[in-house]
């Protein structure tokens, strides 16, 4: 949870910047895109903590593995189905580097509330256990 926060704060610096500065400055890009892959990886790392902890069914992917949280009552439904394709994002990120969507990166820097709204569900089901 730390290391997600720490992203998040990160991240929130550039929520800001106009597209067209985004666009104009490959470093930026980079670290926006950099520290969006370590908060989606930490998402995931704790859905699959928690799927441990509770000794739930093994997911098949990383997308499963974020729905499993609605079934364990950690997110609710829809917001698990919203969430979930941030593990594609994911994957994008680290396996087709070549190949980035920059608009899918600034959209997703744009969507830091889920990210930051995922942290308290699981702050709040960490309390109630």
């Amino acid at each position: 949870m730390n290391e997600l926060n720490e992203r998040l704060q990160r991240l929130a610096t550039f929520t800001g910047m106009a597209r067209s500065d985004f666009d104009a400055d490959p470093f930026l890009r980079d670290i926006v895109e950099r520290n969006l892959e370590v908060a989606a990886q930490c998402c995931i790392d704790i859905c699959n903590r928690i799927i441990v902890l509770e000794d739930a069914q093994k997911p098949a992917d990383y997308y499963e593995g974020i729905l499993r949280m609605a079934e364990l009552q950690v997110l609710p439904s829809d917001f698990a189905r919203a969430l979930a394709p941030i593990a594609g994002f994911r994957n994008i990120l680290i396996h087709e580097y070549l190949g980035i969507d920059w608009d899918e990166v600034y959209r997703n820097l744009h969507q830091l509330d889920m990210l930051q709204q995922f942290a308290q569900y699981v702050v709040d089901w960490m309390q109630k256990t």
